[in-house]
């Protein structure tokens, strides 16, 4: 078996893991949900995936991945974007890849008693943390001329607002009825750092 079979089959088995979620949530999927849903049989599954968690968090990790590639893209504009711009990049690209945000509140409400889920969402949101510090210090040296260790310092400062905000479109879109997407990202986008 190629490396590149064995790869698209985790794509296709992270795949059929997703629209279960979508439709159940991480905590009400079982196992034998996500294998009918891929149509592999359990031995296939298990050959690529020990258990639930180790798909909850390969697809964590591959949205989480794919947003980090959005913000590095966007780092490679000249001129650079503002650091305000990450906010709706970042909700736009969740949106996009896995449809409602409720599924991000499980596994928050999930990592207050699972310890493991705990220390994979706090490796997640850290990373995160990381990827806007290091855009919003970057953004200083280039647009603002900033020392580079002054802008460091000022990265690290910002980058919480702009993880909270991203919080407060996930909890606010995924528990909000009348939520407006496109209003919150604006008002963001203007009151953030620029």
């Amino acid at each position: 078996m190629s490396d590149e079979y064995r790869a698209q089959r985790r794509d296709d088995i992270a795949a059929a893991a997703l629209r279960v979620f979508r439709r159940k949530g991480f905590a009400a999927t079982s196992m034998a949900e996500i294998i009918a849903e891929s149509g592999l049989s359990a031995g296939a599954i298990y050959g690529y995936y020990d258990s639930k968690m180790a798909i909850v968090h390969d697809v964590a990790g591959r949205i989480v991945g794919g947003r980090i590639a959005d913000v590095e893209r966007l780092a490679e504009r000249d001129p650079l974007p503002p650091p305000s711009d990450l906010v709706a990049v970042l909700m736009h690209g969740v949106v996009r890849e896995i449809g409602s945000t409720a599924i991000l509140l499980q596994v928050w409400g999930e990592a207050v008693t699972d310890p493991r889920i705990l220390e994979f969402a706090s490796a997640v949101l850290a990373r995160l943390r990381s990827v806007f510090a290091d855009y919003v210090a970057a953004w200083h040296v280039r647009t603002h001329g900033l020392d580079p260790a002054r802008a460091a310092e000022l990265g690290a400062e910002q980058a919480p607002l702009f993880v909270a905000a991203c919080q407060g479109f996930i909890v606010q879109s995924a528990l909000m009825d009348d939520f407006d997407a496109d209003a919150y990202l604006d008002r963001t986008t203007r009151h953030l750092p620029r």
